[in-house]
């Protein structure tokens, strides 16, 4: 509708996943060399997570189109499958015959072909999307298809592609020898700020053959990121919708206002961790209604970003931001009042600088202790005794000794608010390595992280740059529900998990025990609430949270003290 409008001969921000317009964010980079690399590493999985959105099919989709002819692919994305449909779709998918009922002979069929594959120098790959979706057994399938190898290699390449339970999924102790085969992993997380600029930039280059690039002006490419949290695909709709409302005003330039315009016509979609992280979104609102009352200002040149401008025009206001819900005709604009930032963005910034200065000087095994110490410090724990070392592969032994459960897994910023604990980082800082942090307070904007022994306040930015998602949290089962389980449970575990959904308002029935109905419902809308996998079984992830819903226990959190971050 407005391709012409804009100079463009393609839509640009469509939601389909088309490897033309695959922007390789960092990231995104590392994650396609992961693949990459998985076609000459024959000894386990590949296994690449990311949040829903952050373009996870749109680089399967590129790096199954320049495998090349020596590649044969079977691309499965169906979890409603059963075992034997999974060996027919495979052999189908690579040619083969597959009306066999009998699981021993497709297996057979599918053996004698990679061997001879193998021997014409030939490869094989099978891709499961949406992996965190397929049940255990399943994925017990597949792992006995990576037993089909040679005497030198493994005749069968695997690769893994999920949201980010499918670490939880594979955390599973009956999934222990899968897991344990997984020898390439990365998890997709959102763009930064910079990223979405350029992503911007990217999908307008490739939609005009290279013609056009600046259709949005700065503030409105931040507020997109800030509304979208970075996620690509939100950013797509917001995006388009941007161009629209543009298009409709006869704007050469989608500004703020048609930013705003966009956000409002998809308000009724949830955006990203909106459970648990509305507060951003408020915040961006707030300030974005601010740029709409100052567009004739424009930003200044030595501005370094639009959040500077906004910033400082916050402070030029006294702290004062007016509400971003638009009034009717005729109503009088209410203004809400809210303190100025504290802690103004250079000052942030330079924070963040002195942080890597910090990390960069301690070593690996001493950022690894002082952050675990900064965790047990929050729970109220004993420091570390001189015989617990070989951190952070020794946590379990920690944990135990404390009494805890210790949860290792890959997220973002919105799963650790959903969870709501300290938790150790492990960030990376380039040639210099991998180094540990504790975060123990987070906002929208900021976070609080432990750095040897010393809390530093810096922008969550700086986690954009430096974390790529491995976490660390100790929890505790505080009423003893036990290993994880669903439907087939019964008796205390599951009466004592009807109490903790009632006291978290999910569930209205009594303490039977019977893992009924009524029961299963709950789990699910529980779940699903808090955007967690809605597979109905009580597991780590599932418990944290209820726990901390349900409240009135003793554990730490990760809302700032008073004074902090704000």
């Amino acid at each position: 509708m407005y391709e012409r409008y804009f100079g463009l001969v393609d839509a640009p921000f469509r939601l389909t996943p088309d490897p033309r317009y695959l922007f390789l964010s960092r990231k995104h980079a590392e994650a396609l060399a992961h693949l990459r690399l998985g076609l000459n590493e024959s000894s386990g999985f590949v296994c690449i997570t990311g949040d829903v959105g952050t373009g996870k099919t749109t680089l399967l989709r590129a790096f199954l189109a320049d495998l090349g002819p020596v590649v044969a692919t079977a691309y499965i994305f169906n979890p409603a499958l059963s075992t034997l449909e999974l060996l027919q779709r495979i052999n189908q998918e690579l040619g083969l015959t597959s009306s066999s009922t009998s699981q021993m002979e497709l297996v057979d069929t599918l053996n004698a072909h990679l061997v001879a594959q193998r021997k014409a120098g030939h490869l094989s790959v099978v891709v499961v999307d949406e992996a965190q979706a397929f049940s255990m057994d399943l994925l017990e399938q597949l792992r006995h298809l990576s037993n089909l190898e040679t005497a030198t290699e493994k005749l069968l390449r695997l690769v893994l592609v999920g949201q980010p339970q499918l670490r939880t999924v594979l955390g599973n102790p009956d999934l222990a020898q899968l897991n344990q085969r997984i020898t390439l992993r990365w998890h997709l997380g959102p763009l930064a700020y910079h990223e979405t600029r350029a992503y911007v930039r990217h999908r307008l280059a490739v939609a005009s053959r290279g013609k056009v690039t600046q259709v949005f002006s700065r503030p409105s490419v931040f507020l997109i990121h800030r509304f979208a949290g970075g996620v690509p695909r939100l950013v797509n709709m917001i995006a388009h919708r941007a161009m629209l409302a543009a298009f409709v005003g006869r704007h050469r330039r989608v500004g703020v206002r048609s930013v705003l315009r966009a956000y409002r016509e998809i308000g009724a979609v949830p955006l990203p961790g909106a459970a648990a992280r509305g507060r951003r979104v408020a915040w961006a609102t707030a300030t974005a209604a601010v740029a709409v009352g100052l567009l004739t200002i424009g930003v200044p040149r030595d501005m370094r970003s639009p959040r500077d401008w906004l910033e400082a025009t916050l402070a030029a206001r006294d702290g004062r931001h007016a509400a971003a819900t638009p009034a009717a005709p005729g109503e009088p604009v209410a203004a809400s009042v809210a303190p100025a930032p504290r802690v103004p963005s250079l000052e942030l910034e330079a924070a963040s600088a002195e942080l890597q200065r910090r990390l960069a000087a301690l070593t690996v095994e001493d950022s690894a202790r002082t952050a675990t110490d900064a965790v047990l410090t929050a729970w109220h724990q004993r420091s570390l005794s001189f015989d617990e070392t070989g951190l952070p592969a020794d946590l379990d032994r920690v944990a135990r000794r404390r009494s805890f459960d210790h949860l290792n897994f890959t997220g973002n910023l919105n799963m650790l608010g959903l969870l709501d604990l300290p938790a150790m980082l492990e960030v990376r800082l380039g040639a210099g390595g991998t180094r540990f942090v504790a975060l123990t307070a987070l906002d929208d904007r900021r976070v609080i992280l432990n750095v040897g022994g010393t809390p530093a306040t810096v922008d969550a930015s700086f986690l954009d740059r430096v974390w790529f998602g491995e976490a660390h949290v100790f929890w505790r089962d505080f009423d003893g529900l036990g290993p994880p389980f669903g439907h087939e449970a019964q008796g205390a575990s599951v009466a004592r998990l009807q109490t903790l959904l009632r006291r978290a308002g999910a569930y209205h029935g009594a303490a039977t025990g019977e893992y009924d109905a009524a029961t299963a419902d709950a789990v699910l809308g529980f779940q699903r609430s808090r955007l967690l996998a809605a597979d109905g079984r009580v597991g780590r992830l599932t418990r944290i949270v209820l726990y901390a819903a349900a409240g009135g226990y003793p554990q730490p959190t990760l809302a700032p003290a008073p004074g902090g971050p704000s």
